[in-house]
């Protein structure tokens, strides 16, 4: 593609470098979109982001310079750079978010939109008040097979919707061994992962939440020990925990470092001890929610118990038909006409070997029809609604499942 756009990145942790990154490397000469330039807390990181991207776009032929910037506010005020990702830690979105807006660039946002409701409701505002769109990173838009469930959903597949039922039982113990393990600075699991699953029931019956009742927390699995190590690299017991052999990690492969010996670094901390009492973030929770329409939502999520195929599933039921996706194959069953219809098929499109499910891929590609101006799929409003419904949620785990009005 002849006309070029340049990128910037802010955070070039995995997701900044590896899922959005390399697939906008591989994708360039689709897209258009050119990596140009890094900026991150840590300079050794800059440094390294900016190796690995380089050496990506020599494998696929291209010689491209990507600047390491020192400031990301450098990076921003660079003319030549039209596109700025932010794909920095949560609770530094906010300072990042507003000088990307203010700068009149395009700007994408990954989620969480934010840790506190403060941060979230000002980034919302600077969107209104730039008059400058800002591209809100849900990945499950992006994903063929739930973009196929919404779909069909509105197509009337189901009839009325009435429930909407959202399974994830994934052993994500590393949130609690990186920088998500700090509730300040990433607002946990609940934020991090969750905030995806919330925006999932207000895109699926197309309405926001009014009330929710919860019960969750910290359970018993991961019972802080006063006596635990600080580091997976420093311990001697047998775990199943530990970061290099947990099997979400061997089957993600993104993670390969955890040797990091810089503990005045608290952040850059990736092994800490999963029983360690310095993490303070939920790991469980069974999320009721009553959306406007009357649709009724349920989310049953944990960050322990084994891998297993159906890790994450959805389920749409109607008052006519159910429809009932697996995530990790990309299978769609459907119970149409009452039952009378059934129907078993893959919905995961041709990019779902790629990271994601093929979402990351499918985001850069709209991230180009972003920069050309097409309207987002989900902006900061979409955010922001997202983070109420997260810290509804806590607030219920927090008094005993209290109801909720948001």
């Amino acid at each position: 593609m002849e006309d070029i756009k340049q990128v910037g990145i802010i955070g070039c942790g995995a997701r900044g470098l590896h899922h959005i990154g390399f697939n906008m490397v591989d994708s360039s000469t689709e897209t258009g979109l050119v990596i140009v330039g890094v900026s991150n807390r840590s300079k050794a990181s800059s440094d390294y982001a900016a190796t690995e991207l380089e050496e990506r776009y020599a494998e696929n032929g291209s010689k491209v310079e990507v600047t390491r910037f020192e400031s990301y506010r450098d990076m921003i005020s660079d003319p030549s750079i039209d596109l700025i990702i932010i794909t920095s830690h949560t609770d530094a979105h906010a300072e990042h978010a507003i000088a990307a807006l203010e700068s009149g660039k395009k700007v994408y946002l990954d989620k969480p939109i934010s840790v506190t409701l403060e941060d979230g409701i000002i980034i919302a505002e600077a969107e209104k008040r730039t008059g400058n769109r800002l591209l809100m990173g849900f990945t499950r838009r992006y994903e063929e097979s739930w973009l196929k469930m919404k779909e069909l959903l509105d197509g009337g597949a189901v009839g009325s919707l009435q429930m909407i039922l959202l399974r994830s039982i994934i052993p994500y113990s590393r949130y609690l061994q990186g920088w998500h393990r700090k509730r300040e600075w990433s607002g946990g699991p609940l934020n991090d992962k969750c905030s995806h699953h919330f925006d999932v029931f207000r895109w699926m019956a197309s309405s926001d939440c009014g009330a929710m009742s919860a019960f969750g927390g910290r359970s018993g699995v991961f019972k802080p020990d006063p006596t635990a190590p600080a580091r997976c690299s420093e311990c001697e017991r047998e775990c199943s925990y530990r970061r290099s052999e947990a099997l979400e990690e061997l089957k993600e492969t993104v993670s390969s470092t955890f040797k990091n010996t810089n503990l005045n670094d608290q952040r850059a901390i990736q092994d800490a001890c999963v029983f360690s009492p310095d993490s303070d973030v939920e790991d469980f929770g069974s999320v009721n929610m009553q959306l406007s329409g009357g649709v009724v939502g349920n989310l049953f999520f944990t960050i322990f118990g084994p891998l297993a195929p159906d890790g994450e599933t959805l389920e749409l039921v109607g008052d006519s038909g159910r429809l009932v996706l697996s995530r990790s194959d990309g299978m769609i069953r459907s119970y149409t006409n009452h039952g009378r219809e059934t129907d078993a098929f893959f919905a995961g499109g041709e990019n779902f070997d790629s990271s994601h499910y093929g979402s990351d891929k499918n985001l850069v590609t709209h991230m180009r029809e972003f920069c050309d101006g097409a309207e987002p799929v989900c902006d900061a409003q979409d955010g922001l609604r997202s983070l109420e419904m997260v810290l509804g949620a806590r607030a219920s785990f927090d008094e005993r499942g209290s109801k909720q009005e948001l």
